[in-house]
């Protein structure tokens, strides 16, 4: 009896540890942001429950947390804080937003002329290089000058950073209880701490956020179905009306079987064009082959070659992909019903080749009024003055 009382302890706990690294691995927006090589500012403006979550939602911030600085005293805690200052601590992309509009944001978040209620709740800069200084007190003496007021802010070197009790950590998220509870699930809470998709829930749940950011990101972040609808409600996003989106999976994320694969095409596509166009994946935005091209010409099937859209209906969309407001070859389109990600769509496939092309939606200009939402990744591009080369002089009349 104890040896199976102690087996069914020893698997729950490997099963647990199981769940929670499985389950780690599994958050697309994490493995993205976990990449980045990212730069650290940390500032005081009160209470740091707010600034967790309005900073944690800015495009650019990958994670955020909320801490003690800016005094001598060690060790302090939340009731014994001494003369160190509430501050949130910011890991950023700097190729995304910038120290400087980090600062001015800060400057735009609270009152910086008002003197201080106490010590805990200063206006606090506490910069990390000489380069950060600088910054900061360019952006408060124009501050000054612009207003003819003096700004109480402080600026001072970072000496130590003291992570604060975990109970303040991502405090607005943790009121959600639903959500809470979904990601204490699957890691522990040092991970919960310093997880982008936390920040970033942490935000959203607080009603920061865009809403293109949002419904951008919302696939990314390993939520429930339920959860994804309740974070776009918060956000005054109806996911009835929430149908334009274009992404699938994250190409990234998915993984290609080789015992599975078809061998021929896996030995003349890439990674990435087979990933789209067999796998029904999505390439990043605003960084594939020809969302932003303007070459006069026409969009071919990356594996069989049929002609599918043409430069002449090509418009720039903002969605980040190629986007068009009609088919070259209507019978080589077909459209079918997609319910995935929470959205009901209608995806785009080529007739010929089965290839997964992208989605339609009815948001483009006129004279159509659609939107062809296409993977650059399932496409090849071929210019005008190549058309005849190619086999397609049929098309040449397009752009005489």
């Amino acid at each position: 009896m104890d040896y199976l009382f102690v087996t069914s302890i020893l698997l729950l706990a490997v099963f647990s540890l199981s769940s929670n690294v499985l389950a780690q691995t599994v958050i697309p927006y994490d493995q993205q942001m976990n990449e980045l090589e990212t730069e650290t500012a940390t500032f005081g403006l009160g209470c740091f429950w707010g600034p967790d979550g309005s900073f944690g939602a800015l495009k650019g911030v990958v994670r955020t947390r909320v801490g003690y600085a800016g005094g001598e005293m060690k060790d302090p805690r939340y009731t014994k804080i001494g003369d160190h200052t509430e501050t949130v601590q910011i890991d950023y992309d700097p190729d995304q937003i910038s120290y400087r509009e980090l600062v001015e944001i800060f400057f735009n978040s609270h009152n910086a002329f008002a003197e201080a209620y106490s010590r805990q709740y200063a206006s606090l800069i506490l910069y990390h290089n000489e380069e950060q200084r600088q910054t900061a007190v360019e952006v408060k003496e124009n501050l000054e000058a612009e207003r003819n007021r003096e700004v109480k802010t402080v600026i001072k070197e970072l000496d130590r950073f003291y992570l604060a009790e975990n109970y303040h950590q991502k405090f607005r998220l943790q009121q959600k209880t639903e959500f809470r509870d979904h990601y204490f699930e699957m890691m522990s809470m040092e991970e919960f701490i310093n997880s982008p998709t936390i920040s970033k829930i942490n935000g959203y749940v607080s009603g920061n956020g865009g809403r293109d950011e949002i419904i951008q990101n919302i696939g990314e972040f390993a939520l429930t179905d339920k959860l994804q609808e309740e974070l776009l409600r918060l956000n005054g996003i109806d996911p009835a009306e929430c149908t334009t989106f274009c992404k699938t999976e994250d190409a990234d994320s998915v993984v290609i079987n080789e015992e599975e694969s078809d061998a021929e095409l896996r030995a003349r596509l890439t990674d990435l064009q087979y990933k789209v166009t067999q796998l029904d994946a999505t390439e990043p935005a605003f960084n594939n082959k020809y969302w932003d091209n303007k070459e006069p010409g026409i969009y071919v099937d990356v594996v069989s070659g049929e002609p599918l859209f043409s430069s002449t209906d090509k418009f720039e969309s903002g969605s980040g992909w190629p986007s068009f407001t009609k088919p070259l070859v209507e019978e080589n389109i077909v459209e079918v019903e997609d319910n995935s990600l929470w959205m009901k769509r209608i995806e785009v496939r080529s007739k010929n080749a089965d290839s997964h092309l992208g989605h339609v939606f009815e948001d483009g200009p006129k004279p159509t009024g659609l939107r062809y939402c296409m993977n650059s990744a399932a496409l090849r591009f071929i210019p005008a003055e190549d058309l005849a080369e190619e086999g397609y002089e049929e098309f040449e009349d397009l752009f005489k």
